[in-house]
């Protein structure tokens, strides 16, 4: 048997000591957990809880429509700082706790600290790629816990209104059930309307706005053979349908809705914008006699890109707008009428301050607000908690039999 060289020597050596350091090594790593992040001394209620209150925030139970275990957890979720799964005794890491805190930074001189948390917005409009993380942001600063997002195509046919429909059914809502509620919408002249109205309600949708009593849209009678069907579906699926119907404008609407009203006791309508009858002046007694005569119609307060306009005419007669608004406390919602689409100007911001004037409207004796005139002082509604809660929150509730 041949001598071994010495280097074979010394490389069997090498091999045998690294061997027995290396095995000790990787048990060690198998078995040992990687090293975790540390955590916060708190859990997450009780840090939400010290935080809120060192910035002087301080919440109870009664501040919030729907009911609450712990305010400042159902807080928190409402401004989008943390997810609607966590919960009070969850663990968090210290870095975890650093971001909460650097979150509410960002956004604290733009909390709306009223008491009325869980307000419902029932009228706003989506396109395809429009930043719904933006306004999800902007609306839960300003209390707003969810939204009715309609698709809207382009006049005069609503054309393109299929693709921003997918889009909002099947992701965005999907994305934030607890948010966000999908209405569908249609071409009031397609003939397989209704069709495509119930594959969307099939498909997820909770309603149907209805754009064509808009003058731009306006191609087709909204008591025609063919919106029957729509209604019919509307009925059988016990969904509300919200509908754009400017009986100023087009003077024939006022009586093919009077009668689609009264066709259809079992379908939940809402008349948007006052039924445009803020419009060449205050005529707000039409929709009040549309009001009266049905017991299944609602109206909502939204301006729209017509705030400018609106503005005009609540300067001239704030009270009588006022009073229409108190009368009518039980059938009216709250909404703004953003069409939320991919401009860049409409950015957190943008959103915030334009539904900050539909709030201030309704909850200040006086606002200013950068839609409209900048010089203007605004006249406000100044409405008692209790008309606030049935707009923000009751009157919605019963749009959808909760």
């Amino acid at each position: 048997m041949p001598a071994r060289r010495f280097s074979d020597t010394v490389t069997i050596m090498t091999r045998t000591i690294m061997k027995s350091l290396l095995v000790p090594l990787l048990v060690t790593l198998i078995v040992l957990p990687a090293c975790a992040p540390p955590l916060h001394p708190q859990a997450l209620g009780d840090y939400l809880k010290d935080l809120f209150e060192s910035h002087e925030i301080i919440l109870v139970e009664d501040d919030f429509f729907e009911p609450v275990a712990d305010p400042y957890l159902a807080y928190a979720k409402l401004i989008n700082l943390i997810p609607a799964s966590h919960q009070s005794d969850q663990s968090i890491t210290e870095k975890t706790a650093g971001e909460i805190s650097e979150q509410l930074l960002s956004i604290k001189d733009k909390l709306l600290l009223d008491g009325l948390y869980g307000k419902f917005d029932m009228h706003e409009h989506y396109r395809k790629g429009g930043d719904i993380e933006a306004f999800l942001k902007a609306a839960g600063v300003l209390g707003i816990s969810k939204i009715v997002f309609v698709p809207t195509g382009m006049s005069p046919d609503n054309s393109g209104y299929e693709t921003h429909q997918e889009a909002l059914i099947k992701s965005i809502q999907k994305k934030y059930p607890e948010r966000v509620i999908a209405f569908a919408t249609i071409d009031e002249a397609d003939p397989r309307a209704a069709e495509l109205f119930e594959q969307a309600l099939q498909d997820g949708a909770q309603g149907i706005k209805l754009l064509g009593g808009h003058p731009d849209f306006y191609d087709e009678p909204l008591n025609s053979e063919n919106m029957y069907k729509v209604y019919r579906v509307a009925a059988e699926y016990n969904v509300p349908v919200l509908l754009h119907a400017s009986i100023i404008n087009v003077p024939e609407l006022r009586d093919q809705i009077d009668q689609v009203y009264s066709d259809f006791p079992e379908v939940t309508f809402i008349h948007a914008h006052y039924g445009s009858t803020i419009m060449s002046g205050i005529n707000l007694d039409q929709i009040a006699e549309l009001l009266d005569k049905h017991p299944n119609l609602y109206t909502d307060l939204t301006m729209g890109g017509g705030i400018k306009r609106y503005h005009k005419y609540l300067k001239q007669d704030l009270a009588k707008i006022k009073d229409f608004v108190v009368k009518y406390q039980d059938r009216i919602l709250f909404g703004s009428d953003i069409i939320l689409n991919t401009a860049k100007s409409k950015d957190f911001d943008w959103i915030y301050d334009r539904i900050r004037a539909d709030i201030d409207l309704h909850q200040k004796v006086e606002y200013t607000t950068q839609f409209g005139e900048a010089d203007w002082v605004h006249g406000g509604f100044n409405l008692d908690k209790e008309v606030l809660r049935k707009l923000y929150y009751e009157n919605p509730r019963k749009v959808f039999g909760y």
